[in-house]
């Protein structure tokens, strides 16, 4: 496979869910099985952060830029009951019956997901996401059936261990196919020569 990479990119496929299912005192998460969640349609994530200046000498004299992560929604044909029962925390009964209770707590989770591309098909690991419940609605069939789309909305923060918010990597990168590990990809700490 060649070093080619990506012009452009589009499409969404291939949504994997991590739960957290518990985090150390130093912020290292534990994460659960991977499940996938089928049927995406739009992921849309809006970059959270400030730009703060501090001025001296009649002059800007320093900036910082602050990364607070992403927001936003992902869209899909429905929420499957994994999401439902281990990241809502609905609760389902003996019988099969899923609750939805006002006092559960949602469970952070880590997503990733794929994009294609012109040459390569890239995937994006977020390491550290909280969702809300999705909004219920449907209609009547009228001339046409008009397919009701869930919305999940959500933040990807960083991490509270090593303060990453995200990775990507290119079907040519070497790390790839680590990123739908049965754990969300570890930051490889080995400098690449030349960079």
């Amino acid at each position: 496979m060649g070093t080619e990479k990506n012009k452009v990119t589009y499409g969404l496929r291939n949504v994997i869910v991590w739960p957290i299912t518990s985090t150390s005192d130093d912020g290292v998460p534990t994460y659960g099985e991977k499940f996938k969640i089928p049927g995406a349609v739009n992921l849309s994530l809006k970059a959270e952060g400030s730009t703060d200046s501090f001025y001296a000498d009649n002059a800007t004299y320093v900036s910082t830029v602050t990364n607070n992560g992403y927001s936003g929604d992902l869209t899909i044909a429905d929420v499957p009951e994994d999401f439902r029962v281990k990241i809502l925390k609905e609760i389902k009964d003996k019988n099969g019956v899923i609750f939805e209770s006002s006092e559960a707590k949602p469970a952070e989770f880590a997503m990733a997901c794929e994009f294609e591309g012109d040459i390569n098909q890239r995937r994006h690991v977020f390491y550290r996401c909280l969702a809300t419940r999705p909004d219920i609605s449907s209609a009547t069939i009228e001339e046409k059936k008009k397919y009701n789309e869930a919305k999940l909305s959500f933040s990807a923060k960083p991490r509270l261990d090593t303060r990453i918010v995200k990775a990507s990597a290119e079907q040519s990168d070497a790390g790839y196919n680590s990123l739908y590990g049965e754990k969300p990809y570890e930051k490889d700490l080995t400098v690449t020569p030349g960079h």
